[in-house]
């Protein structure tokens, strides 16, 4: 029995050992098995923290390059401009170039027709079955000193009322062709070019002011450059302002003494003049001096007639009257001053000259 006993103390003892080495096993198993699920924690925090630098990045590159962008847009919208600009001074001296070829083949022009002599001296001015047209006018270019008076005034631009004031505040280049002052124009050229040889002229245009054309020395009436000068400074003047027939009419008396025919160029009464000695003929007149925006056609006739009364000369008035709506008794008037002087009226046809 006793052996027996000292058996089975020594099996529970080894048995024992044994169970205490396994647990030993199972509990380092344990131990590894959590280290080693501790383990990939420590490695995912320090990729999560490397995520988050580089998204860190990225957005920083991504801000960077939308800057870039704004500046490439920005860069681009300059360089448009630029493009722009550039095209638009290209444009620029392209059109300065084809004015300088403008007007070197003006000048080139010019200078042929000045080195080539006129085929008709007697005529400054080319005219066109002149006898036919000075037939069917009934008007005739005479007199040894000739003085071609013009109205220059705002009225000299258009027929109607309206039209006029139109062109009372258009520009002078839009004044200077108006359809009525073209054709005074061709008016002017048509009687400069029937001065006879051995005449002479000068002309004279007047709004609330008179001055020459030109300058005030007698011009031959067959010598083309006294024709050329004269229409190509009466070509630069622009209608404008009230209608002052004294003024013309002092002044040819005054600068062209020993004139022998006058012809008038005009489309109604005067508007402006001085009172003079007809002073009692103007109540209720504006004066020379007025401000006055209107002025009746009574007051426009005693105006003319004191011009008439002024002009001081044996000589032919000879009055050309183009159309002016609300003048209806200019006619009259002026008809009166042309029977007086042994001159002519004419009321000519728009289609003329």
């Amino acid at each position: 029995m006793k052996n027996l006993r000292k058996r089975s103390e020594g099996f529970n003892i080894s048995f024992l050992d044994v169970m205490a080495c396994g647990l030993g096993a199972v509990i380092l198993v344990l131990m590894l098995v959590k280290y080693q699920s501790e383990l990939p924690d420590t490695q995912s925090s320090a990729l999560q923290v490397d995520i988050a630098t580089l998204e860190l990045q990225n957005q920083q590159l991504q801000e960077a390059i939308e800057k870039l962008q704004k500046q490439v847009g920005k860069t681009q919208a300059e360089l448009a401009q630029m493009d722009a600009q550039f095209l638009s001074l290209v444009q620029q001296i392209n059109t300065k170039k084809d004015a300088q070829r403008s007007l070197k083949s003006q000048i080139a022009k010019l200078q042929t027709q000045a080195d080539t002599p006129p085929q008709a001296p007697s005529a400054p001015v080319p005219v066109v079955n002149k006898s036919l047209e000075d037939y069917l006018l009934g008007l005739k270019v005479e007199g040894r000193k000739i003085v071609i008076l013009v109205d220059s005034s705002a009225s000299m631009t258009e027929e109607r009322l309206i039209d006029i004031i139109r062109y009372k505040v258009a520009s002078e280049k839009e004044r200077q062709q108006a359809p009525k002052w073209q054709r005074t124009l061709g008016i002017v050229e048509w009687l400069v070019a029937r001065v006879p040889q051995g005449s002479e002229y000068k002309v004279i245009y007047f709004a609330e002011q008179a001055e020459f054309a030109g300058d005030d020395d007698w011009k031959q009436g067959a010598d083309p450059k006294d024709a050329a000068a004269v229409l190509a400074s009466f070509s630069e003047i622009a209608p404008e302002g009230g209608t002052n027939l004294q003024a013309g009419v002092a002044l040819m008396q005054k600068s062209a003494a020993g004139f022998s025919n006058v012809y008038l160029i005009t489309d109604g009464t005067p508007t402006q003049g001085k009172l003079g000695r007809v002073r009692a003929a103007f109540s209720g007149c504006p004066s020379s001096t007025s401000k006055a925006q209107k002025i009746s056609g009574k007051c426009r006739q005693r105006l003319l007639d004191a011009v008439i009364q002024s002009y001081r000369k044996n000589a032919p008035v000879n009055v050309i009257l183009l159309p002016l709506e609300g003048d209806s008794g200019a006619a009259g008037a002026f008809w009166r001053w042309t029977v007086k002087s042994a001159g002519l009226l004419i009321s000519p046809d728009t289609s003329w000259p």
